[in-house]
């Protein structure tokens, strides 16, 4: 996608900053930036009830002494409870040891920006990561963006990771099932970016496209992939293009389903973990609604 193509107006920031004034340079520099939302929290625990009811696209969180801070980005790796794990998370921090680099990497952020931060800078890191993401690691030791910088096209190995997809060699064919899969989410995803309650007709939209992505998981045999499709399915046909259907309810199944597809498929309990989530907050909505 060209980088002229960057339109965050669809998009809500949320801001963690202990200091009342430089949260609000940095949420005044997003709007500028064009996000619809640009939101700020004072601790780490405003923070996450922020992030749970708005499902932010990106976060920027302060560096706090003590490790509040990278305890919050943790959590939001790790945690079932977290609306999109693989959310863009920038740490903003006026230090810039090797080691507090180091240690906010490992925590799972995309970005480190040292302070001030210019908009222009601010900008370009933003636009990269959301024009262009990194896959999303989950391993036993790390979650988060993959982590390597660049890739070298005459390395032979060894290849150490459990998740290393091989070069392909001879007539060995390239299996697209992936990036079909990922294409449909993104599909959904875009269709329902603009979503809100009582929109019959973009709810009908997101309606189709999920049905076409199970077809396309029965198609590719991820049963994974399908099981979670089906469960918005399922909250979709209750609902109806009617006002009971939440917006953020879909949205925080498209983030789910987001990662179902960014997961490598040799982390089974990864994904059924994640589709098992989905099942419990379809279960839940719907029993709120008297549906």
């Amino acid at each position: 996608m060209d980088d002229d193509a960057f339109d965050p107006s669809g998009l809500t920031a949320l801001v963690v900053d202990h200091n009342h004034y430089q949260r609000g340079i940095s949420i005044d520099q997003l709007r500028g930036m064009g996000f619809r939302r640009a939101i700020g929290a004072a601790d780490s625990a405003e923070g996450w009830d922020l992030l749970c009811k708005s499902n932010p696209d990106v976060v920027l969180v302060e560096w706090l002494d003590g490790g509040a801070d990278l305890d919050f980005v943790r959590r939001i790796r790790n945690s079932e409870e977290a609306p999109n794990r693989a959310v863009s998370v920038f740490m903003l921090t006026s230090r810039g040891a090797r080691a507090d680099v180091e240690a906010a990497r490992l925590a799972g952020v995309n970005g480190y920006l040292r302070k001030p931060i210019s908009i222009m800078a601010l900008q370009k890191r933003v636009r990269a990561v959301v024009l262009h993401p990194r896959p999303f690691i989950v391993t036993a030791t790390y979650v988060g963006p993959c982590r390597r910088r660049r890739q070298d096209p005459d390395y032979k190995g060894p290849w150490r990771r459990l998740d290393d997809v091989q070069p392909q060699t001879g007539d060995e064919a390239v299996d697209v099932n992936v990036q079909l899969a990922r294409a449909c989410v993104a599909a959904l995803d875009a269709c329902a970016r603009n979503f809100v309650i009582g929109d019959a007709e973009i709810a009908r939209k997101v309606f189709r496209s999920t049905q076409e992505l199970c077809d396309v998981a029965e198609r590719i045999g991820d049963t994974t992939l399908l099981f979670g499709a089906k469960e918005m399915l399922r909250y979709l046909q209750a609902q109806g293009a009617t006002a009971r259907l939440d917006p953020e309810v879909v949205r925080t199944h498209i983030a789910a389903l987001h990662q179902l597809v960014h997961l490598p498929h040799a982390l089974h309990a990864e994904r059924d973990s994640v589709a098992r989530g989905l099942k419990r907050m379809v279960d839940k909505k719907l029993r709120q609604s008297g549906s």
